[in-house]
Formats: structure tokens, sequence, C-alpha cells
């Protein structure tokens, strides 16, 4: 297969696009916050805390092969941390990420342990009856006194009226602005604008975050290991990979990375329970899977683009209450619904992809792309300049000595 044009990997070019792509991603991630309203900034904020589920859950099954549908929980830990130590006991959002993620972290290699031993569709039943018991645990009458129960937090005792920052009169104590080092970024935290940017960038924080582990675990020794096991557990094993402790440690990663999110989603929301956050719900675990898979199993940009695009379209069929909203061309096939047919046509989009690209879209750019450019990897044994230099010096040294 021909392409129309060929670029060496490390390359000026390949900086230059690598550079080019980076320039417009931050763009993008600037517009957001100031250029649109609270509306879109809100959308995007979903956007960023589906990216940070799905990547986390595409450590353990994107690249160690083994399957999960119960990440809510993960998710709904991290939630409900902030949300009890916030509202119960004042502390600070941003002490509660670390508990979270140590918890979540425990939770997840407790769970791997049961899980290390089976596989395929009996590890998914698994890690379901984990997806459906928290809703259940969380709202279990005896963990009232620090779950709130059935109507979540904050409760009418609680030491502060919210699960995140509290914005409001500064007559009270509230926040009103947020400085770092004197520099006040974002204004009047009480416009509603603001309040929403605010939360957006503590999203994009996250979601950096929580790229910056995956790729660096995946560029590591233990992302070696992770693929090796995905690909064949028994030559992995031959191969001395310890496939109990690697299994247990991607587990508690992903569930640890998993929380993140869930504690932007108590901020944002002022108030956690699994009827306000359908995330901590089964119905959010099956979301997470559908994204990963849309955007691309296996990819670090994957989710991230899945994430986007699932966001999009659900919110742009959304609005679609009316017949008249529905486009003409969809209308025969939509306007008979009685409720906006957002997850219909996802639904439908889902499986047209999945015949089209089984390996997300992803997968597509990956297919096609080399018809364009194709990017040549470095020759084997060599990272740049440098070694080949040092190679050349060596062999000159060497030819000089034999003359000699």
């Amino acid at each position: 297969m021909k392409s129309l044009a060929t670029i060496r990997e490390g390359g000026a070019a390949n900086w230059a696009f690598r550079i080019a792509a980076t320039v417009v991603v931050f763009a993008l991630v600037l517009y957001v916050p100031t250029k649109t309203g609270a509306g879109t900034i809100q959308t995007a904020i979903e956007a960023l805390v589906l990216m940070g589920a799905a990547m986390s859950l595409n450590l353990l099954l994107g690249y160690t092969g083994q399957i999960s549908i119960g990440h809510s929980a993960f998710l709904g830990m991290g939630a409900y941390t902030t949300g009890i130590l916030v509202s119960r006991y004042g502390w600070s959002p941003w002490y509660t990420f670390p508990v979270a993620f140590v918890l979540s972290f425990a939770l997840g290699v407790i769970v791997s342990f049961p899980a290390s031993r089976i596989k395929g569709v009996y590890l998914a039943l698994v890690t379901l009856a984990l997806a459906l018991v928290f809703p259940q645990v969380v709202t279990w009458k005896k963990l009232s006194w620090l779950t709130g129960g059935g109507s979540g937090l904050p409760t009418k005792d609680a030491q502060v009226a919210d699960t995140g920052f509290n914005i409001g009169a500064a007559s009270r104590g509230q926040m009103q602005y947020f400085e770092i080092f004197g520099w006040n970024p974002l204004g009047d935290l009480r416009k509603p604008d603001n309040k929403a940017a605010f939360w957006y960038w503590i999203a994009v924080g996250v979601v950096v975050i929580i790229y910056l582990v995956c790729r660096g675990l995946v560029k590591s020794r233990v992302g070696r290991s992770m693929v090796a096991i995905r690909d064949n557990e028994t030559a992995a094993a031959v191969m001395g990979v310890n496939l109990v402790a690697t299994k247990a440690f991607v587990f508690g990663i992903s569930a640890g990375l998993c929380a993140l999110p869930g504690c932007v989603t108590a901020i944002k929301t002022g108030g956690v329970s699994p009827e306000g956050i359908q995330s901590l719900t089964v119905r959010g675990a099956i979301t997470f899977l559908i994204v990963m898979v849309v955007g691309g199993a296996g990819s670090l940009w994957g989710p991230i683009i899945g994430a986007a695009v699932y966001v999009y379209v659900t919110d742009i069929t959304g609005g679609w209450a009316s017949d008249e909203a529905i486009p003409g061309v969809l209308r025969p096939f939509f306007g008979w619904a009685k409720i906006p047919p957002s997850d219909g046509i996802f639904a439908v989009l889902l499986i047209v992809l999945m015949f089209v690209a089984p390996r997300g879209l992803v997968g597509v750019w990956r297919q096609y792309s080399p018809r364009i450019v194709r990017v040549l990897p470095r020759p084997a044994g060599t990272t740049g300049a440098a070694p080949v230099a040092i190679a050349a010096t060596i062999t000159n040294t060497h030819s000089e000595g034999e003359h000699e």
C-alpha cells in the first residue's frame, strides 16, 4: 500500500505533527471555558468524567484482557469518599482525592484475587455483581449514618451543606474566589460561568493525571507484562510474568484511577446519591465499556475520543423531544418515539461501528492513515542521532587499531 508521504519517527516532520496536534488539543481545551457558556462547560465536564473512567477501565480490559462491568462501584467509591469527608467532617475537597484513590485501590486489589482465577463471562459476572451491590450498600439503612441512605449526601445534620467547594456569601464564610499564589484566574465563582469553569479545570487536571499514569504504565515493563497476559497467559507465565501480582496491581491502579472522576462528580453536583448520579449504577459501568469500545480498546487515545463522540451524539439527539426537532431524513425512523431517542440512535451507531470498525475509531485511523502518511519506525537498537554517532566512533577506532 503506497502512501502519499513518508516521515521517520523522531524526525523533524514527525515532531512538527506532534506539536501541531498538541496545539490543537490545547486550543480546544482552552476554548471551552473561555468562549462558551455554563451549559456547554457542563457537557464538557461530563465528557471529561467519562474519559477518566474509560481510561482507567482501558488499563484493565484493553491492555490486560480482564473484562469489568463493575467500575461504576469504584467511581461511586470516589464520589462517596469526597461526599462523606467534605459534608460530614469538613475536609477540603482537594484532600479527598488521594484518600479516594487509596481506598479504591485497596478494594480493587481485594476484588482481583477471586478475579485472577477466572476469566471471560465468569469474570464479567463477578464484576457485575460488584456494580449491583454497591448502590444497595450505600443506601442500606444501617449505613445511613455515614452515607445518608436513600436520600444521599449531604444530610440535614451535615457540617457542610455541600459535597464540593462551598461557594457562596463571604459573610457566611463561604468560598468566593480561587487564587493561585495571589492570582485569581477565574474571577467571582458565584457567577454560573465562572463556577462551571472552575469545575471544568478540576476535571481537566484529573484527566491529564490519569492519562499520564496510564501512559507511563503502558510504556513500562509492567505494560509489557499486561499485554503478554492479554495475548497469552500461559506464555506470559512461562516468560516469568507473575500473573496474580500483575493482575492485582493493574486492577488496583484501574480502580484507584476510576475513583478520581467520582470525586469530580461529587464536587460538581454538590450532592451524592445513586438516583442522582447514574454513573454510580450498572448503567454507568456499561457506559464506560461502550465509550472505550467506540474509541478503541488497547489505545491511549481511544477512551478520550470515544467519550467525546458519546457525549456529542447523546447531547445533540437528546434535544429531539418533538418530531419537528428531528432532521427530516431521520424523522421516519425516530419520529414515533415518545421520548428523545438519544440512546436508541447511539445504539444503532454502535452496531454499525462494530460492523465497519470493530477496533473502534482509533482502529480506523490506524488502518487508513498510512495511505496518507506513513511513519517509519527508528532502526532497532537506536534512539536517535547520538547512538549512531557513538557506533561510528567505535567503528573508526577499531579500524585504526587494526591498521596499527
